[in-house]
């Protein structure tokens, strides 16, 4: 008789404690997925030109199914100011990469720098001319950049690019050579050739971001929208002039909105 209550007091314990290990074991391996979904990296991704150039950039790899994000900086920053954009879209689980565009952050060596051209610019002429210089070769950058992300993706899941401010133009400029997906453009600032050469492209699924008192941006983006065909294609106005990291960083929940538009978009 003193037997069924004894194992009855064994076994219940024992239930107890497997029953939490199950548990712990769940909540480390959530932790876990959390961690990996948000790790980051330093890479250097090799530019193969004349002057075998490496870019410095941060690699957030995302969920084994889930397709890629390019982030660009703005011409006045570079791409400590879109941490917080990279970290958001890789924690929905995106594949992303924070790439410095050459001679800003990480991204300088002799004769291709920012700092170093602002520095020994006699004038403002001298300076432009010397910037316009420099980013020639982003082109064959992104080009580099794309290749790169490719190479961790599978094959049935495409690209997207974040771009902003000037770094809009060569966004547009790399959807002449690859396939994009989609793209989002953040205050975008375009030359008129810069423009038509958008309007060349087939319809990509474009996200316009800006401010209705950055006029620049806000005129670019109306008319960019207005003739972008694709159905997926959206545009978001905030009040003020806000530009570039300065907007997206104003809304809490801007970058998972941009997140989550993007998902989709990247189904081949």
């Amino acid at each position: 008789m003193l037997t069924e209550p004894k194992l009855k007091i064994i076994f219940l314990p024992a239930l107890c404690f497997i029953l939490t290990l199950c548990g712990i074991f769940a909540v480390s391996a959530e932790q876990v997925g959390h961690e990996e979904a948000t790790l980051t990296t330093v890479v250097s991704i090799k530019v193969s030109n004349e002057h075998d150039f490496a870019l410095v950039a941060d690699y957030h790899p995302g969920a084994k199914r889930s397709g890629g994000v390019i982030v660009l900086h703005d011409c006045k920053s570079d791409r400590r100011r879109y941490k917080k954009v990279a970290t958001s879209l890789a924690e929905q689980g995106l594949h992303t990469l924070l790439v410095d565009l050459r001679g800003y952050g990480e991204s300088v060596a002799e004769g291709f720098s920012r700092t170093q051209i602002k520095k020994n610019a006699v004038n403002i002429v001298n300076y432009q001319s010397e910037m316009a210089l420099l980013t020639t070769y982003w082109q064959d950058d992104l080009l580099a950049s794309y290749q790169f992300l490719r190479s961790k993706l599978p094959a049935n899941k495409g690209i997207s690019i974040v771009a902003s401010g000037c770094s809009g133009a060569y966004a547009v400029a790399l959807a002449e050579k690859v396939l994009l997906h989609s793209m989002v453009l953040i205050t975008p600032k375009m030359t008129y050739s810069d423009k038509e050469c958008y309007k060349n492209l087939i319809d990509i699924p474009s996200y316009f971001i800006t401010s209705s008192r950055h006029q620049d941006s806000y005129q670019t983006a109306q008319e960019l929208f207005a003739w972008n065909g694709a159905q997926q294609s959206k545009m978001q106005v905030f009040k003020g002039d806000s530009y570039a990291y300065q907007l997206i960083n104003r809304s809490k929940h801007l970058i998972k909105d941009v997140a989550h538009w993007i998902m989709p978009t990247l189904e081949n």
